[in-house]
């Protein structure tokens, strides 16, 4: 089947290959004897666009004035001028255009006008197939027109996400606000263990506090001062985070050894905040140059972007990127010495760490714009530069061998083996740009392959833009106690994880399972503290012997009351997700549910996130997104209530 296929590809390639000798001979022998009154043939040969991107906003503006006056035929045309300017200047999109139509769509559905709808939505994708909102725009519209279209709305919507992947600054844009919800979520989730975990030891550290005062001392203040040990860095103006460090500290002696674990896992978390705050602010720094030379290279091109992107390349030294999709521009639209000064610019500029893959375009489209002006010595040149740097590329070798064929039959073989060395590279995007069709194409944007602005060429404008993050991560560290907070979380899980190792030489109180009194051999030497249980219920449950039944009911009752006030606790607390389970402790799925709702929390409070889209079609308050949240937000509530309500009544006594 190999064989079957490189036989194909050569014959197609030797096809193709004659065809563009003959037109070469032809625009020779036309040269040799041109009617009386004509151009050269070498003027003949190639068309360049008479129409401007600028252009396309005037033909919108009447198609709009048109569609005001109700005349339907005149605004089809001014669409059709539209796709044409856009066909011969080889614009991938018209973001502008595209966006305007999703927003007509959006009326025409309000207007009960499904139809009309789906029609605009498919010229929406049509001008711009990279706009994520023209495929949503097709999905939602197609099932306004007919419920039965899923299988049309499920492959626009992959398609949707496809072209969101592929636009840096919707992908971008999705990262940030995702990452900035999650980062919130964690540091709440954070927060409410942490409180959590004092709502459930609390009691104890108070009471053992009480322990290091000599006799005469008032329970209520060693409470006070215990209290304003875990309030000092608040009151030292440290700010709230080291609060929360205060807080683990106090409850190390009696937390268990899964609690932690997930508060050293909480204050790793806490210590990479700033990397983390930064990281996302450096992903959310796609705009400036950075934006207007992708919104130039991909699409047309406000005159405001064209302007600042102008303005950036006069200044100073230039910008290889810069340069290469002002370069690109001019070219498309016919300005061949603007475009020829532009490249060599954007050669000069490159650093020395450019790919040579993103040379290899530079030289590519620079040996096009020779092309175009009649120069194919200068055009093989560059091409072949440009396949030494990357041998890979199909577009150096299609446009050789449309060089070589001009010269007519003398370099008829090296025609066939660069056309069909293109073929076998890239069969798809060479019969995509001839159109199946054998003949070349007069129109400039037709004729030679150009290659798109490569990612990497934007490193540098990003890396300009991400500076702008850098002083995040010093906000960052001062919201969370100061420049030194990292090495005060750091400190804070050393100092935890040491009280927590020697806690069996401290022998600090603990809970009576039974009452919930602390159990603490200082206070009464009866205590039971490795079965749980306190002096009282030892000599009420366990001796038995000399108690007085009265007072064995009492506690009794005590110990009804404790649990029925437990499980009240537990429950009420579950309006929080996971509260129930940290307290009853289950420290891990807690934290789990935590997290969760935490993140659903963040995801209202942060609703229009930290990156805006950047092809904003509609405003308000999307439905799909609330009640996807609401929903989320009921199945964790759902599951959780059922998990705790059954690990309580296990634990009932």
């Amino acid at each position: 089947m190999g064989d079957v296929n490189g036989l194909g590809s050569i014959r197609w390639a030797g096809v193709v290959a004659a065809a563009l000798c003959a037109f070469a001979q032809t625009a020779r022998a036309q040269s040799d004897n041109p009617p009386a009154g004509a151009a050269p043939a070498s003027a003949q040969a190639i068309v360049l666009p008479q129409e401007k991107s600028a252009d396309l906003n005037a033909h919108w503006a009447l198609r709009r004035e048109y569609l005001r006056d109700r005349d339907d035929r005149r605004a089809e045309d001014e669409e059709r001028k539209v796709r044409q300017i856009k066909d011969d200047l080889a614009l991938t999109n018209l973001f502008a255009i595209g966006a305007a139509l999703v927003r007509e769509s959006h009326d025409a559905l309000a207007a009960d006008s499904p139809a009309l709808a789906l029609k605009l939505c498919n010229l929406a994708v049509e001008l711009a197939p990279d706009l994520r909102d023209a495929h949503t725009c097709v999905a939602r519209a197609a099932l306004a027109d007919d419920p039965t279209s899923v299988r049309v709305a499920a492959s626009e919507t992959i398609a949707a996400a496809r072209a969101a992947i592929s636009d840096p600054r919707e992908s971008r844009a999705f990262l940030a606000n995702t990452g900035s919800v999650i980062f919130a979520g964690v540091l709440a989730a954070a927060a409410a263990f942490v409180l959590l975990l004092f709502l459930r030891y609390g009691r104890f550290y108070a009471h053992d506090v009480f322990h290091l005062f000599p006799t005469g001392a008032r329970r209520w203040q060693t409470a006070v001062l215990a209290a304003a040990l875990i309030a000092a860095p608040l009151l030292l103006r440290l700010g709230v985070a080291p609060v929360f460090f205060a807080i683990l500290i106090a409850c190390a002696l009696y937390a268990t050894t899964a609690e932690v674990v997930v508060s050293l896992v909480l204050l790793a978390c806490v210590a990479a905040a700033p990397t983390a705050a930064a990281a996302l602010a450096r992903l959310a720094a796609f705009g400036g140059p950075a934006s207007d030379a992708y919104l130039v290279e991909h699409g047309e091109g406000t005159p405001p972007q064209i302007a600042r992107l102008a303005a950036r390349l006069s200044r100073g030294k230039p910008e290889m990127p810069v340069a290469f999709v002002l370069a690109h521009k001019a070219k498309r639209e016919g300005d061949l010495a603007e475009a020829e000064a532009l490249y060599e610019k954007a050669i000069e500029a490159a650093p020395p760490d450019t790919s040579n893959r993103a040379l290899a375009v530079l030289h590519n489209d620079l040996g096009n714009v020779y092309f175009l002006a009649h120069d194919a010595q200068k055009a093989e040149r560059e091409y072949q530069q440009a396949i030494e740097l990357a041998e890979g590329l199909a577009a150096p070798h299609f446009n050789l061998s449309r060089a070589l064929g001009d010269r007519g039959t003398s370099g008829l073989e090296k025609v066939q083996s660069e056309q069909a060395r293109a073929l076998e590279l890239d069969r798809v995007a060479v019969e995509e740009f001839t159109g199946g069709q054998l003949g070349a194409n007069r129109k400039a944007n037709k004729l030679v392959m150009d290659l798109p602005l490569d990612p990497s060429m934007l490193d540098g404008l990003l890396d300009s833009e991400a500076r702008v993050a850098g002083p995040i991560s010093d906000e960052a560290r001062i919201l969370l106690g100061g420049r030194n907070a990292q090495a005060v979380a750091i400190a804070t899980a050393i100092l935890l994880l040491l009280l927590h190792i020697l806690r069996s030489r401290v022998r600090p109180s603990s809970r009576c399972e039974r009452c919930g009194r602390e159990v603490c051999k200082r206070c009464d030497a009866d205590a039971r503290p490795a079965e749980a249980l306190c002096a009282q219920c030892v000599n009420v449950f366990v001796r038995r012997t000399g108690v007085d039944p009265a007072e064995r009911a009492r506690k009794q009752t005590s110990v009804d009351r404790y649990h029925r006030r437990r499980t009240v606790l537990v429950r009420l607390s579950n309006v929080l997700s996971g509260a129930g389970h940290v307290l009853l402790g289950y420290p891990v799925r807690g934290l789990l549910f935590l997290l969760v709702t935490g993140c659903l929390l963040m995801s209202v409070l942060l609703f229009h996130g930290l990156a805006h889209a950047p092809n904003p079609v509609r405003s308000g308050l999307s439905m799909f997104r609330v009640g996807m949240t609401v929903a989320a937000f009921l199945l964790t509530y759902g599951i959780c209530f059922r998990d705790i309500g059954t690990r309580d009544r296990t634990e009932a006594p």
